[in-house]
């Protein structure tokens, strides 16, 4: 598995497990990542044992920015809940992938009211938020 894949691996099981309560429907959701990746299921349990830490998410392609924010949103909802662990671990995320605070916390209003919201529009979401590669 390459770095960057379990550096977002890492983010999301962190994320599920923030609020004290890693859902199946968390840990299915990053399962699904992993065979969509390759990711063994043996490199997968060995994640959800010990995952990284958190660090340094600035050197991610635009790309990779608005993949990472929209899978932590989504991880944060596919449970049809909306904690506020997760909302500070994900405002933290945001803001280390370049996002303003402000800006998450609109997304994540938006979130409150629609917790069904598709993927793809939470992508095209995080795509028209601003974001400091694209000023």
């Amino acid at each position: 598995m390459d770095i960057l894949l379990k550096k977002k691996l890492s983010i999301l099981i962190h994320l599920a497990a923030i609020d004290g309560d890693f859902a199946n429907i968390e840990k299915s959701f990053i399962k699904e990542i992993c065979d969509r990746n390759g990711v063994s299921n043996f490199e997968f349990e060995r994640l959800l044992r010990d995952p990284d830490p958190i660090a340094s998410l600035g050197a991610l392609s635009y790309a990779r920015v608005v993949e990472y924010m929209s899978d932590c949103l989504s991880l944060m909802i596919v449970d049809g809940q909306i904690r506020q662990s997760e909302v500070i671990l994900c405002e933290d995320i945001g803001l280390r992938l370049g996002y303003q605070k402000n800006h998450i916390d609109v997304v994540i209003e938006k979130l409150r009211g629609n917790i069904d919201l598709p993927t793809s529009s939470l992508v095209k979401i995080v795509e028209s938020m601003p974001h400091i590669s694209r000023n």
